[in-house]
């Protein structure tokens, strides 16, 4: 009767996994198909008639950004106008024959963080210029369906395995044209056009599964936390956390060769942050410390908040890469959202390495803050 009952208690197991294996892939054919390629479309619709002497007027433009990655966009974002105006003086940059000379100025420099952000949006929007033929077939003839289902199955390779107990609502993907950055809001992940050009299939496919990383965080995060986390540390923490688990995927090797569009000066300041990591997380632990002995304000710890370089993807990928590096991609992936564990994770690697190591303090401070979010 035990034998008995064992079988039953092991096929029901085999049963429930791959009830939620097969759930988990009914999501997934459903957020693949969550695209919408509308805004690019329109956007090289009149980059065409711009090529041929047709400059768009107001109205075209009211059209350009009400399409539904435009204004998805736009109606989260804080300096919307800012960004239409971006984008609409840039077109007029790149199009206008008549700015050819304020073209030519911009584009002879390699974008390296001097100039205005509008630079960033001239300088891509030229080389979009460039390859409007490619682009065209690109945009029509590309299954992003299919690129999207791998990059989901991608995605799920670098997330814990309780991610299968988890039902993420997917949001949806847009394909629109601005600067040279894709981007991961609440209400959407927005892609541009000419960089997933730029990247090829497979670095397409590397660069939506970073993106779609990210969202499945959020389902990790809400499954263990119910409140926003509002700890200077551990927000410095989760965001390095986020950025290197998910810069594994599309980076995998640091420092970097190539960042896109962007001119070698980046390049060289990117890779110079990531080298100074070890002083940001020094950094990090001597601002907390000093926080929990009164010797300075919240106001003035909240200042550890910054201690994620580059949005995290420099001082993240220092930390994320130690671990996988000295203890294996796997021990970089348990413990994702799990931040006790990614801290002593990296403490792990840290010895090994023979670099910085957090203090005693400031694992405990990270242990504690997590358990009483745990219990809200």
């Amino acid at each position: 009767m035990k034998t008995k009952s064992l079988l039953v208690e092991f096929f029901f197991l085999i049963f429930l996994s791959n009830t939620l294996f097969a759930q988990q892939d009914k999501n997934i054919q459903i957020a693949c198909k969550n695209y919408s390629i509308e805004s690019a479309v329109r956007f090289m619709e009149m980059a065409e008639k711009a090529q041929n002497g047709i400059l768009p007027d107001d109205e075209a433009w009211r059209q350009l950004f009400a399409t539904e990655g435009y204004h998805c966009f736009f109606s989260a974002c804080r300096d919307s106008l800012e960004w239409q105006q971006n984008i609409r003086t840039a077109f007029q940059v790149v199009f206008d024959k008549s700015q050819q000379a304020r073209l030519d100025s911009v584009v002879s420099q390699p974008l390296n963080g001097n100039g205005p952000f509008l630079n960033n949006f001239i300088v891509n929007f030229n080389s979009l210029k460039n390859r409007l033929d490619v682009l065209n077939t690109f945009i029509h003839d590309t299954d992003f369906s299919m690129l999207l289902h791998k990059a989901h199955a991608k995605a799920l390779q670098y997330l814990p395995a309780r991610i299968n107990d988890l039902h993420p609502t997917f949001t949806k993907f847009y394909f629109l044209s601005w600067d040279l950055e894709d981007r991961t809001w609440s209400n959407g992940i927005y892609f541009d056009l000419n960089t997933c050009y730029e990247d090829g299939e497979e670095g397409l496919i590397n660069v939506m599964a970073h993106e779609l990383h990210h969202h499945y965080m959020g389902a990790l995060l809400e499954d263990r936390f119910k409140k926003d986390p509002k700890d200077a540390a551990l927000w410095a923490i989760i965001v390095n956390q986020q950025e290197g688990t998910a810069d594994i995927i599309n980076k995998q090797k640091m420092p970097v060769e190539k960042l896109g569009l962007y001119g070698p000066m980046i390049v060289k300041i990117y890779n110079d942050d990531y080298n100074a990591s070890p002083e940001v997380l020094k950094q990090l632990d001597n601002l907390t410390c000093d926080y929990l002995a009164g010797k300075i304000t919240e106001k003035q710890y909240k200042e550890a908040r910054q201690c994620a370089h580059f949005g995290g993807h420099t001082t993240g990928d220092f930390m994320v890469f130690l671990i996988r590096d000295q203890l294996g991609l796997q021990a970089a992936i348990d413990c994702f959202c799990d931040f006790p564990a990614f801290i002593r994770r990296y403490n792990e690697a840290a010895v090994k390495a023979d670099t910085y190591v957090f203090s005693d303090t400031f694992v405990e401070h990270i242990n504690k803050v997590c358990q009483e979010m745990e219990k809200e």
